[in-house]
């Protein structure tokens, strides 16, 4: 029994000198770990891709690695949507039974998108195990070095067959846009000043359409390169979402209201003197200068506006590569151009109009109502996302036009040319100055979420939780997606889903209702419209029980929603 002891007692005291030996053994405290690099066969992946992700190892002199699956292997973090396989393994040197890999070793782990995963950039984290041993087959303790890898889900693959379909889509989505309410006192305001401006001169019709044209497709690739950058950096976006930063609405209901203050001619921008010829060349270059401002203008103005069949072409272009987005918008904007297009190439039409007269001056005036009653509309969503800051904003639009008001009677008095050039630049410092000390930061205020969040009887605010789980009880479910800025949508909404006709069929279907208000940003919902494969409002969605989702079309009528919930 003492034996026993005194063999217990050594074995204590000598078992950490043992173990320190082995970890001490000639060079292993200096054993460094190997270098690792990782790499991807691409960055742009679409839904239902597979893809390899590959790791190189290069051992320190000396050393070498020993194929084992428990202690040499890529270990990748959860995500979800992106499933990946089991370590693929180089060939190796085959020694007494074991394959060994010297100098480096390049590993490869394959992966899967999934088909419902959405667009954006996603971090792959990695860990690199390794067990290095040495030239006398001496091997250490395992490690690992953790990576990370960036992936972009650019957006689900594209034939060439069915983009030829999308692109016809947006064309014709784009000359129906001409037609909508914010689009079309626009237009005829620049069909006027084709009239007054071409004195029957053909070449100068041709060249305000095409001038009228390059604005538009100016614009559309322009937001274009604005919604690829954001993409990249992993923001959801979605037709008309400039609509739902309160400083684009500012600037926009400005610029709209100083608009319709020139055609009630309160101020007037005239040219310098210096001519008749010099006065008629700089006429023209305003001319043309002025039609490529109206495309711009008509692009921005356009983008609360979803047409038919636009909506499934932008739902279409917003999930796919940098170039299909481009081609989309430019399909989408040489439909809005469209009849411009064609009075510059056939100008007879004008005959067909009445001569320039008084009627002229009438027609301009009504125009600028209409112009003022597109201001009003867009405030009532302005309205909505900075709750009591828009007073101040009322008083800064007072100061806008006592500012125009001021450059008229500048413009019209026999002054000298630097009394002129003072007061105007003094009413661009007056509206600067206004500008920073009215326009405050507008942010969505507790006020302004009160009055986006009011819903018409029986609707309830937007839910997946809610949602999900009245389809798990096998209930009819109808979601409409929304926004204030939407023309559309407050159409639909005016004629048909809250009227009393619709609200007696909901509850004899018992149909329950959910609205997801998209007037500010609201990701949650974009994430949802996306799923769809759809990228802005309105949207409307109907989940019967035992059934997928139906989408209905953007332009509803009382009978076409009886026959969907029939």
């Amino acid at each position: 029994m003492k034996k026993n002891i005194h063999f217990f007692t050594l074995l204590i005291l000598v078992f950490p000198v043992l173990l320190n030996a082995q970890i001490s053994l000639p060079g292993a405290l200096e054993v460094p770990d190997p270098l690792v690099s990782i790499s991807l066969d691409s960055t742009n992946y679409q839904p239902g891709e597979n893809g390899v992700l590959t790791v190189v190892y290069r051992f320190p002199q000396n050393f070498h690695q020993t194929k084992d699956d428990a202690n040499f292997k890529l270990s990748a973090g959860s995500l979800e949507g992106i499933l990946f396989g089991s370590t693929v393994y180089p060939e190796g040197i085959t020694e007494e039974g074991l394959i060994n890999y010297y100098d480096e070793a390049e590993v490869k782990l394959e992966f899967f998108i999934s088909e419902n995963l959405s667009q954006g950039s996603y971090k792959i984290e990695i860990q690199a195990d390794f067990q290095l041993c040495d030239d006398q087959g001496v091997c250490y303790f395992p490690g690992s070095i953790p990576l990370e890898a960036e992936i972009t889900v650019a957006g689900k693959a594209v034939s060439h067959n069915s983009l030829l379909y999308f692109l016809l889509l947006a064309f014709m989505g784009g000359i129906l846009l001409n037609l909508m309410p914010c689009v079309l006192p626009l237009l005829s305001v620049k069909a006027l000043n084709l009239i007054n401006q071409s004195q029957g001169n053909r070449r100068s019709i041709m060249n305000n359409a095409l001038s009228y044209t390059a604005g538009i497709i100016a614009s559309f690739f322009a937001i274009s390169l604005v919604i690829i950058i954001l993409q990249q950096s992993g923001a959801l976006l979605g037709w008309g979402f400039q609509f739902q930063n309160p400083y684009f609405l500012i600037i926009l209901i400005s610029v709209i209201f100083l608009f319709s203050l020139s055609l009630f001619e309160v101020f007037v921008l005239l040219p310098p003197s210096g001519g008749l010829n010099k006065a008629s060349k700089l006429s023209s270059r305003k001319g043309y200068m002025g039609s490529f401002f109206t495309g711009v203008f008509a692009v921005f103005v356009a983008t609360p506006c979803t047409a038919p069949f636009l909506g499934a072409a932008m739902g279409f272009a917003f999930s796919q590569t940098p170039l299909v987005i481009i081609s989309i918008m430019i399909a989408t904007g040489l439909g809005l151009s469209l009849p411009f297009l064609i009075l510059g190439f056939f100008p007879d039409f004008f005959k067909h109009m009445p001569k320039p007269g008084k009627w002229m001056d009438k027609f301009r005036e009504f125009m600028a109502f209409l112009l003022m009653g597109t201001a009003v509309y867009l405030s009532s969503t302005l309205i909505r996302q900075i709750g009591d800051g828009f007073i101040p904003f009322l008083w800064f639009l007072l100061i806008l036009a006592l500012t125009a008001w001021g450059w008229g009677w500048v413009a019209r008095s026999a002054r000298k040319r630097k009394f002129r050039l003072v007061l105007n630049t003094l009413g661009v410092a007056v509206i600067v100055f206004s500008a920073v000390w009215l326009l405050k930061t507008p942010e969505n205020t507790g006020e302004a979420r009160t009055y986006s969040s009011s819903l018409h009887q029986n609707w309830k605010s937007f839910s997946p939780e809610k949602i999900d789980k009245l389809r798990a009880e096998n209930e009819t479910v109808f979601l409409a997606f929304s926004a204030s800025w939407c023309t559309t949508c407050k159409i639909n909404e005016r004629t048909v889903l809250y009227t009393d006709e619709a609200d007696g069929l909901f509850e004899s279907k018992n149909v329950h209702l959910f609205k997801a208000d998209l007037t500010s940003t609201n990701e949650e919902a974009m994430e949802w419209i996306y799923s769809f494969d759809r990228a802005g409002v309105p949207l409307y969605i109907l989940y019967k029980p035992g059934e997928d989702p139906r989408i209905l079309p953007e332009i509803l009528s009382q009978s076409l929603l009886e026959s969907y919930l029939n």
